[in-house]
């Protein structure tokens, strides 16, 4: 009786430990995260604020669409919209919404991955491994305000509940995973194939995810004219970037700032190493002893980095930065793994993965905060014309020089639309102006492709006519001000340029 009592206190009191330590975690992390949030909340990039401006529309006046009077679908992330307006509804401020979210997403990945570690025998340090490395490296940060963070705690929770062979939490964290990007139904489909006690139960498992994310696909699809964003039309398939697509656009990085995009892009080289070294070790086992979770975890993780990556491709996408966001997410999540698992066998593996850990957050510390400067002034990776501040700017300016009138975006809306307030318009926020686009594209693609493009936009109406404008806003290279209704803006790779505010026949 004495012993059964005993165990007892010692299990209770071994369970108040884990809670203890997961609460020194998680208010960590939360710390970490407010920082990140206070050094780039001055520098988000201008898609950023698409997001920003579709969820205060919608937290104020329960309008989707980027500009009023104007519903359009450019939101790729309809989850992100949803969570940032309800926070915005309370605190009342779009880009402090975006702060106390991604901090929400930093504590819940923690949360998730601490709850892995404990059951597929990791050391308790891999949610802060991991969750730190995403937190310092510079690619990530530079698309705070986009969904990129909610995704790495959205891909936590398919590890977690793949891993414990729970169908239904999978499905449910599966079907938020492809509300939060569409495209990472590829990394779902991986999870659910990888995880042998969710792949036994897969009706559950996608029973699950279709109840989850089917009625917004189908609210979408009356209410806004399409089931998937417009986002699948303007970007896939769009032209290289000087000869950079998707496959190769780490290397147009590495030539605008080799050092960043050093750092941004090393936890691929790592989880990469990983992978290889996971796989081996499932190779080698004894064939009587079973594949360990850990083993398990790792190689998803990898292979739906890798599947991902792999579909963008095929997609012939721009590279747009946060489009490896998956990328990076599943290689350092990984990578984390199996550091984790070194940390646990002994000494010698430990010491080698707590240099280059340490290695490789001292780098990225050091590439936010002094190569960048601190706060930032603009993203370190980053492909717009202006930074924030010149397109909040000549936004502000555009208040009082439209008014009520319309203006024509130079290509880039996020940010000016976000600060003009402003009827603004390009294919991002005028359903007239889409039409074309979604044309050409039926008329580049097959048979199949033209049947699922027809289906998609089956309830749009195609009589809709772009909205006449009466100013056009024009980006000008190499040319700086000389008048008023024009503004100097720094692109991010070309001599200093101008912004140009010229009437609607000019």
């Amino acid at each position: 009786m004495t012993s059964i009592v005993s165990g007892a206190v010692r299990a209770d009191g071994e369970v108040r430990r884990l809670r203890g330590t997961d609460a020194g975690l998680l208010l960590g992390v939360a710390v970490v995260a407010t920082l990140a949030f206070l050094l780039v909340h001055r520098a988000l990039v201008d898609d950023a604020y698409i997001t920003m401006t579709y969820a205060r529309n919608l937290a104020f006046d329960l309008h989707w669409g980027l500009v009023p009077d104007e519903t359009s679908n450019s939101a790729t992330s309809p989850l992100n919209v949803l969570l940032l307006a309800a926070i915005t509804a309370v605190v009342r401020d779009a880009q402090v919404a975006v702060g106390v979210l991604l901090v929400a997403s930093a504590v819940l990945a923690a949360r998730w991955l601490a709850v892995l570690s404990r059951e597929a025998g990791l050391s308790r340090a891999t949610p802060a491994l991991a969750v730190g490395a995403l937190l310092v490296n510079p690619l990530l940060l530079s698309t705070v305000g986009l969904e990129p963070f909610l995704c790495a705690a959205l891909v936590a929770g398919l590890l977690r509940y793949g891993a414990a062979g729970r169908a239904g939490a999978f499905g449910v964290v599966g079907g938020l995973t492809v509300l939060a990007r569409p495209d990472l139904a590829v990394v779902v489909l991986v999870a659910l194939a990888g995880f042998a006690g969710v792949r036994r139960r897969w009706v559950r498992a996608l029973g699950a995810v279709v109840a989850v994310a089917l009625p917004w696909h189908v609210l979408s699809w009356f209410a806004l004219g399409s089931a998937l964003p417009d986002t699948l039309i303007l970007k896939a398939g769009s032209s290289t970037w000087a000869g950079f697509g998707f496959w190769n656009g780490p290397l147009l990085y590495w030539g605008a700032n080799r050092t960043v995009a050093l750092v941004a892009f090393l936890p691929v080289l790592l989880g990469a190493v990983a992978a290889v070294a996971t796989l081996a070790a499932r190779a080698v086992r004894p064939r009587s002893r079973p594949v360990e979770p850990w083993q398990v975890v790792g190689t998803v993780a990898a292979a739906g980095a890798a599947a991902h990556y792999l579909a963008y491709c095929l997609l012939q996408t721009a590279p747009y930065h946060w489009y490896y966001a998956p990328l990076l997410i599943g290689a350092t999540l990984c990578a984390a793994v199996l550091a984790g698992r070194l940390l646990v066998l002994g000494t010698g593996p430990a010491a080698g993965v707590a240099l280059v850990g340490t290695g490789l957050v001292v780098a990225s510390l050091v590439v936010d905060t002094v190569v960048v400067g601190t706060p930032w002034a603009r993203a370190p990776i980053s492909t717009n014309w202006a930074s924030a501040a010149e397109y909040e700017r000549i936004g502000t300016d555009l208040r009082t020089l439209v008014g009520a009138g319309t203006v024509e975006s130079p290509g880039e809306i996020g940010t000016l639309a976000y600060y003009c307030g402003c009827r603004i318009v390009d294919p991002f926020s005028d359903r007239g102006r889409v039409l074309a686009a979604i044309t050409a594209r039926e008329e580049r693609s097959g048979p199949l492709g033209r049947t699922l493009i027809g289906w998609n936009y089956r309830l749009l109406d195609r009589a809709e006519t772009p909205r006449p404008v009466d100013a056009r806003l024009v980006y000008e290279s190499g040319r700086l001000p000389e008048r008023p209704g024009q503004w100097p803006v720094d692109h991010w790779a070309e001599a200093p340029a101008r912004m140009t505010l010229l009437p609607a026949a000019g």
